[in-house]
């Protein structure tokens, strides 16, 4: 299935089976604009607003955590959390570049692995989640067992696969690590030694990601006759998408470039001496 495919199975998913309380009919409307709002101010400020955003984010992740904490550590709730929030809030604000770079390195493995099952182990995949072709009998457990202790968990399941991938792909292993180190050190380098296109990049791909989003979800409601248009014609879709993130980055990157000029002719005119 193609991304846009699975696009629209989702909201129509969401459509079909997200049903709201008597009087809440306006709450989905409302999601859906501060969700397009959000998206147009990280393509116009995300850049910018970086540091801080992540900050806010290890502020409420640090809440959470706190919450927990107190409660395993039987202290009081509000001021674990609070107190385990602001250190998550310094922690992200100093640690900005690392986080950064880091989680960039994760997509940059992510997108690599997405490319090699893309090129190499789809025909793999399916033939291992068809399972065998041979007809068994089916035999019941005996009385008393538990159902499920047969040992077909997720970790068993991709022991499964990863052994059948082995077995059935070409070099897979050497080629599946050589991928994850690749790409997760080009992205670690980028990151941390480009923080400020990396920053573009962040602020545009999210952007355009909660922008297109909210976009789609709003035409769902009002206008479905022109998304099934767009399902219909993938290319212009794309195209309009693919404007949106360049003209997104250029902007982002042309931010922080003019922000550190601005910074660099302060310091210049401070260290000039005062006349007598």
């Amino acid at each position: 299935m193609q991304p846009d495919q699975m696009f629209m199975a989702l909201l129509e998913t969401l459509s079909d089976h997200l049903r709201l309380p008597v009087g809440y009919e306006w709450a989905p409307t409302l999601a859906t604009a501060c969700t397009g709002l959000f998206g147009l101010l990280l393509i116009v400020r995300g850049a910018r607003w970086a540091p801080v955003m992540a900050a806010v984010t290890f502020l409420a992740l640090g809440g959470v955590g706190g919450a927990a904490l107190s409660h395993e550590i039987a202290t009081p709730l509000w001021p674990t959390a609070g107190l385990v929030g602001v250190g998550s809030f310094a922690l992200g604000l100093v640690l900005f570049r690392f986080w950064q770079a880091a989680l960039l390195a994760v997509c940059c493995m992510s997108a690599g692995v997405g490319v090699y099952y893309a090129t190499s182990l789809h025909p793999a995949v399916e033939q291992w989640l068809a399972g065998p072709q041979t007809v068994e009998l089916v035999s019941l457990e005996s009385a008393g067992s538990v159902v499920g202790e047969s040992g077909d968990t997720i970790g068993a399941q991709f022991l499964g696969l990863w052994q059948h991938l082995s077995a059935n792909v070409s070099n897979f292993q050497p080629s599946f690590w050589s991928i994850l180190g690749a790409t997760g050190i080009a992205g670690l380098v980028f990151g941390w030694f480009l923080p400020r296109a990396s920053r573009a990049l962040w602020a545009a791909s999210l952007g355009t990601l909660f922008l297109g989003t909210a976009s789609a979800a709003l035409l769902s409601r009002v206008n479905p006759a022109a998304l099934e248009w767009l399902g219909a014609h993938t290319q212009f879709a794309w195209g309009i998408t693919g404007t949106v993130w360049l003209t997104a980055l250029a902007y982002n990157a042309l931010s922080c470039r003019q922000k550190k000029s601005k910074v660099s002719t302060d310091d210049a005119a401070a260290a000039q001496p005062t006349p007598a």
